[in-house]
Formats: structure tokens, sequence, C-alpha cells
């Protein structure tokens, strides 16, 4: 179950685990489970230890996806002529990999991924077994933000007026807690940036984490029409909605970091510059 679609989830589960302290407790959670599903996905059952250690496993596995394909958006940047979405797309193909999460782009937050990806490594040298490629995956993450406020550097310089778009840790939800975009907004204002931010759902809460060091835009117009440095964050469809009139600057042109290749960059070859994270341009 994720946050933003936990009623489908729950609805329509790939699978559903239950740890079970005995066998008559797991036949009654199996039956309540399987009246509530719209269709009979298969039921794993399990004593308490394995049934947990499962599910952080799940989310680590998924962790890890997530950081190769960001460290694969990084290779990418530096190698004329990649395309990170071309790579993925070809790597997702292969069955034995598949393609969700396998996207490069800003690294994981929200409140279960960080959470279970560092509890699955702290088990492990609890017990004194090695988790290298969930700590791996955990130092690739952290990187993600020093990586993103220095290709900002390359373009703006300390007192540039910077929008960033997406606040949440992804789209359809209100929730920042450890998102990337809050803590690249964070790492941006530090550094001198004067950073403006939007987000549909998340701007407050956003604003709540960040205090002064950022001002809230009124609107998502306002947003883009008063900075010098446009960044989208955080995929939202509403900004696939952006005018390119807002991105007129007399004469001279926007630069739009698009961290998930959300806009057309035909659609605003006249008025800004739009750079696609992991493009190799």
């Amino acid at each position: 179950i994720a946050l933003g679609s936990v009623v489908r989830d729950m609805l329509f589960p790939d699978s559903i685990l239950i740890g079970e302290s005995d066998t008559k407790a797991g036949d009654v959670l199996q039956t309540i489970y399987l009246q509530m599903c719209e269709k009979k996905p298969p039921v794993q059952r399990m004593n308490f230890v394995s049934a947990e250690l499962t599910k952080i496993s799940v989310n680590t596995y998924v962790t890890t996806k997530i950081s190769y394909a960001n460290m694969l958006a990084d290779i990418c940047d530096r190698l004329p002529g990649a395309d990170v979405d071309v790579v993925t797309k070809a790597l997702g193909a292969d069955t034995r990999i598949g393609s969700k999460y396998l996207k490069g782009a800003m690294g994981y937050g929200g409140p279960c991924f960080p959470r279970d990806n560092v509890a699955f490594a702290a088990l492990a040298r609890k017990i004194g077994a090695r988790a290298d490629v969930a700590e791996a995956t955990d130092r690739i993450n952290n990187h993600q933000i020093e990586r993103l406020s220095g290709l900002v550097a390359k373009f703006a310089k300390a007192g540039t007026r910077i929008a960033l778009l997406g606040l949440s840790y992804k789209p359809q939800t209100p929730v920042v807690e450890e998102s990337h975009s809050v803590k690249l907004a964070a790492k941006l204002a530090d550094a001198g940036y004067i950073v403006s931010v939007h987000d549909p759902l998340a701007q407050d809460a956003a604003i709540g984490v960040l205090g002064d060091k950022v001002v809230g835009a009124s609107s998502l117009e306002g947003a883009v029409l008063e900075c010098d440095l446009l960044i989208v964050a955080t995929g939202w469809p509403e900004y696939k909605a952006i005018d390119p009139a807002w991105c007129k600057r007399n004469g001279q042109r926007l630069t739009v970091l698009d961290l998930w290749r959300t806009l057309p960059a035909d659609k605003f070859a006249d008025v800004a510059d739009v750079l696609y994270l992991g493009s190799g341009r």
C-alpha cells in the first residue's frame, strides 16, 4: 500500500503478505483480505520474523532500483549522446528486471523507503551479516542533493531567483517527509539563492519545514513569471500545463531544469532552454 493510491492498492494488491502466530489467526486474516480484494491475489503466509524481513526487503529492493536508475542518469549526464530514458526503457523490457521504479530522476523519500532501507542494513549489522547493496543504495540516494545542487551551480550564481516546482516526495500526496525536493530547496537557500516554491498539495507542509528560507509562491504562474531559473522537481501532471508565455524574459531565455522530463522541450523552444536530467546534454 502506497500513499496516494491506498484504496486502489488495497483493492488490487499484487499479493497479500500475512505474518501469523498460528494457523487459525492466519486463516481469519486471509478470509478478510480476500473478501476485500477485487481479484484473488496470491497469499504469502509465514511467521512474524519472515514477514517483517520480507516487508523491509521489498522496499529495500525497490530503492536499489531507484538508486541504480539515478546512477545511470548521472552517467548519462556526463556521456554525450546518452539518454537515461532510452537506457532504462531497454532495461525494463527485460523480464528479469522490469520497468517499475526504473526512472532516473530525484532520489527516493517518504516515510517508508528511507526508513526500511536503513532498518535492513541495521538488522544485518546487528546479526553480523553484510548488507553492502543496501548501504550503497543509501549512499547513492544521499548523494543526489549534492549532485543536483552542483548542477544548479553550473547555470546560476548565488542571488539568482529560483522557482522550485514540486515539494512532495512524489505526486498525488501532500507528504514531504524525507522529500528530496524539500532538501534541495534548503540546500539552494543555504547557498545564497533566492528560492520560491510551489506544490499543488504540499506547499504549506514544506514551508512548515523550510521556514523563512524560502518563499511560497501565490500561484504556479507567479512562480514561473518571477524566476530566473526554473526547476521541475516533482512530476506533478499540473506542471505539464505551464504556459510558454510565462517563460518570456525580454529577449533572454529562461533556463529550465526538468528533473523528471515533464515538459515538452519543443513547446518551449522559442522562450526557454529546457534541460532534461540524464539526457547527456
